[in-house]
């Protein structure tokens, strides 16, 4: 089983992965630090929750492209996984910044087969659109507004591209 400690080897060490001009390239050290997300601490338990989702999606990505039956959308998913480690590392930092402590990621289901994974991969990410969007719509500030709004649109199109998936198995 694929466990969320991948992400970190594969991006390096680090703070969550990242160098601190990546993260300032990203708007999360705009100068206001943790003290800009103070009125958004209502959202913890949500972003919590889209921290393990995004968890979930990255082991499920994981697999799914092993289970690819070509090496085209072996590469397409990948860099889906790519945009879900970059959410995952996102919601942290926001975590983070709001002082608030990292979940632990309980181990998460994984795909036995391709199509079947496309139809569950197509219903989360479509959730999690969902989610994401309602995240952002209560957020009092634009910073966590706009990766949660960023996020969402991320996973529009990755829905997108796993219906292009199954329609041209």
């Amino acid at each position: 089983m694929y466990y969320f400690k991948n992400i970190d080897r594969q991006q390096g060490e680090g703070q969550m992965g990242m160098d601190p001009m990546e993260i300032d390239q990203m708007g999360m050290m705009d100068g206001m630090g943790m003290g800009m997300l103070r009125s958004d601490m209502f959202l913890i338990n949500d972003i919590t929750e889209a921290v393990i989702r995004e968890a979930h999606a990255y082991n499920f990505y994981q697999r799914l492209a092993e289970l690819a039956p070509n090496d085209e959308y072996q590469r397409t998913i990948l860099r889906i996984q790519r945009d879900e480690a970059r959410h995952y590392h996102w919601f942290t930092m926001m975590l983070n910044m709001m002082g608030a402590q990292q979940p632990q990621i309980p181990p998460g289901d994984l795909p036995t087969g391709f199509i079947e994974g496309v139809r569950t991969a197509i219903r989360h990410e479509l959730d999690d659109t969902a989610f994401y969007q309602n995240i952002a719509y209560r957020a009092t500030t634009p910073h966590v507004q706009m990766h949660f709004l960023h996020a969402s649109h991320d996973e529009q199109r990755h829905a997108s591209w796993f219906q292009y998936m199954l329609m041209n198995l």
